[in-house]
């Protein structure tokens, strides 16, 4: 039944309503006369658990019944939302009383009712949630339109037809296979030619110059026209051209497709394109999967009298999460890019692969194991914090590799498939950001988890991870040097490293994260014994358990007052992504540590870190950015003014930045421009 008042409500979307209220009886009355089964309320009659209840429900509206009772509730409960991104609107339930609607007015609150008419309340809770609705409906079709041009350009971009748009006969636009058609590397040399610059008609059939303004006129041909094209070194060959109607960034125009045309002689020049599309992958431009495993079964049918095959398989990792994060209709141009990233590390005669979705793959001849281990190496290192341009998300990605590597024992290709996946697999099971070669008990025997165990152990006991330094800098100070430590595990008979991003997660799950910054510490001062001349400071990372380990704390601390480490040169870095439930015993840790003359540096803040709220409950006094600050400085302006935001924060709390290495000299300028002068050095040395 419809109550009187109550307005019909949109189709189902989920809402989630916070009702602040020592006494849950009136806002019940009015869930009741809702009827509304996908709003489900939330009570709260604390500010503790109204921190609690936005923290762990993503609430889309908040009412507060203000009285006697629950008037000290309204202060905490505007203030926790404000602190949230996005708006939430906040009605108050007032009675007659003038002391709880002058409150309510002083608040800000965006509807006030009185409690004594509970159809009114029915009424203006439901009349929000429907608005809520149909701007949730709205974005959500807006998001539809963009991912629908998205994925128009991405299939343009894409296609095998060769595609241009025109206005007034002037090519605005033209993509990769018309480009390739006419011989032109990129679009600047073509942008603004009129199409009397490229076809002409021989037998004078059509005239050209008439086309040219009939198109201007909006007036296209109807029928394909058959015409010769002029390449960029001269050459004319056959084409058909068809003209239709079409829009570029919102204006009108048209699109020409421009088809080459094959006299019945040339045969042979058509079975080689049939072929080319046979065997390409039409998304990447890369070899497919099927044309690659005939290569394979071909070579190794009659393979050289030296040298032997490896097959490389390369993904990125947490591909499922990455796909979720920049959208369905953006899946094409997430894998376009990383082919784009695969091409840099293999070159052409090592069968660059789309194998499957999100799978690469290459294979490589070798005289010695190395090379193949050197390519592995190479894959990993060039996809290693590689930062993604897709729509409006920047992620930062790593690569797992997969290695199988054939021998005098000649594996047929299936089998070097399967190594290779087997490998790929346990690469990603291992962290990711590395190789893994496949050997006969990979993936057997224990879980993931236990094989971690034991390799981070074993690595303790025999002393396997290496120290290294990463020098900052100073753009103004030539004196200023900080030098930060980090150690990197090479396993006993191996060449691989494995980097920190790779074994730290890892080893928080096996809760070794405290044996692993004690190891840290442990190189730190044999460095520091070996360097007694060294002027800098010293900043050591500190994973996020070892925050809570109070043994951990007190050896650190008593390693400061027994004078082994100098407590005025040294910082001690936290991640940012680990501190965020530790925030109390932080508070005491720095507060400890402080009155001893140590500094303290927030580690990999990405600029879109909400460094502000964070500032005001600890007192850092160095804030190093994450590599996701490089479209900032490439005048990407949603990343630039995130980035002026953040250093804001940072400088009213007398926080200085240290930027991430850069590439370039632009690079450094735009970040002496954001007043940002620390930045980390190119140079790493291994120390031990």
């Amino acid at each position: 039944m419809q109550h009187e008042g109550v307005p019909m409500r949109e189709p189902a979307t989920d809402l989630n309503l916070l009702a602040v209220d020592d006494d849950p009886s009136t806002v019940r009355e009015i869930e009741s006369m809702l009827e509304d089964a996908h709003l489900t309320f939330h009570f709260a009659d604390t500010s503790n658990a109204i921190a609690r209840l936005l923290e762990t429900e993503s609430i889309d509206l908040a009412v507060i019944h203000l009285h006697q009772g629950s008037i000290g509730l309204l202060d905490p409960l505007t203030r926790e939302l404000r602190e949230i991104s996005r708006p939430i609107d906040l009605i108050a339930m007032t009675d007659q009383n003038a002391t709880s609607a002058l409150a309510a007015a002083r608040a800000g609150v965006d509807g006030c009712v009185l409690i004594d008419d509970p159809r009114a309340l029915a009424r203006v809770i439901g009349q929000r949630a429907s608005l809520l609705r149909r701007l949730t409906a709205q974005d959500e079709a807006l998001r539809r339109v963009s991912d629908i041009h998205e994925r128009y350009n991405l299939l343009l971009e894409t296609s095998s037809e060769a595609i241009a748009y025109l206005h007034q006969g002037l090519h605005i636009y033209a993509n990769p296979s018309y480009l390739q058609l006419f011989g032109y590397r990129n679009f600047d040399e073509l942008e603004g030619y009129s199409i009397l610059d490229l076809l002409v008609c021989e037998d004078g059939s059509v005239d050209l110059k008439q086309l040219l303004k009939s198109l201007s006129r909006g007036e296209l041909p109807e029928s394909e026209l058959t015409l010769n094209a002029i390449s960029t070194d001269g050459s004319s060959f056959g084409v058909a051209a068809e003209f239709a109607p079409a829009h570029y960034d919102g204006e009108t125009c048209t699109q020409i497709m421009v088809r080459e045309r094959f006299d019945v002689s040339d045969s042979a020049i058509l079975e080689e394109e049939l072929e080319k599309l046979r065997s390409q992958d039409l998304l990447t431009g890369l070899l497919n999967r099927q044309a690659f495993i005939k290569t394979l079964h071909a070579e190794l049918e009659n393979p050289p009298a030296e040298g032997h095959m490896a097959v490389l398989l390369a993904t990125l990792d947490n591909h499922a999460a990455l796909q979720t994060r920049v959208g369905a209709a953006a899946t094409d141009l997430l894998i376009r890019q990383a082919a784009e990233i695969f091409r840099e590390a293999i070159s052409e005669d090592q069968m660059l692969t789309r194998l499957s979705d999100h799978i690469f793959a290459a294979r490589i001849w070798f005289d010695d194991r190395s090379e193949a281990e050197a390519l592995a190496t190479r894959i990993v290192e060039t996809f290693s914090g590689r930062i993604l341009e897709i729509r409006d998300k920047s992620p930062q990605v790593t690569a797992s590799v997969g290695l199988a590597v054939g021998g005098g024992q000649t594996f047929s290709a299936d089998e070097l498939l399967a190594q290779a996946e087997t490998a790929l697999r346990e690469a990603e099971r291992t962290g990711g950001n590395s190789y893994v070669r496949y050997r006969p008990s990979s993936g057997s025997g224990t879980d993931d988890g236990e094989q971690w165990d034991e390799k981070l152990r074993h690595a303790l006991n025999n002393e396997e991870f290496r120290l290294v330094s990463l020098p900052i800098t100073s753009m103004e100070d030539d004196e200023f040097l900080i030098n930060e430590f980090e150690t990197r595990l090479r396993l006993e008979g191996s060449d691989e490293i494995i980097m920190p991003s790779s074994f730290r997660p890892a080893a928080q799950r096996a809760g070794l994260s405290v044996a692993l910054d004690r190891d840290l510490v442990q190189h730190v001062l044999r460095w520091r014994a070996d360097n007694p001349n060294f002027a800098g400071d010293l900043l050591l990372p500190i994973s996020g358990p070892c925050i809570n380990d109070d043994d951990f704390v007190a050896w650190l601390q008593q390693l400061i007052d027994d004078g082994q480490l100098d407590g005025p040169r040294l910082l001690l870095g936290f991640h940012e992504a680990e501190i965020g439930e530790n925030l109390r015993e932080l508070q005491r840790l720095i507060a400890r540590f402080a009155v001893r003359g140590v500094r303290f540096v927030l580690l990999g803040v990405s600029i879109h870190a909400r460094v502000d709220l964070l500032l005001k409950n600890i007192n850092i006094d160095f804030i190093k950015l994450s590599a996701d600050i490089a479209p900032a400085l490439r005048n990407d302006e949603s990343a630039r003014q995130a980035l002026e935001q953040m250093i804001a924060a940072g400088t009213d709390q007398q926080a200085r930045f240290i930027a991430p290495q850069v590439d370039n000299t632009s690079e450094l300028a735009a970040l002496w421009q954001f007043g940002v002068t620390l930045v980390q050095d190119d140079f790493v040395r291994e120390e031990s």
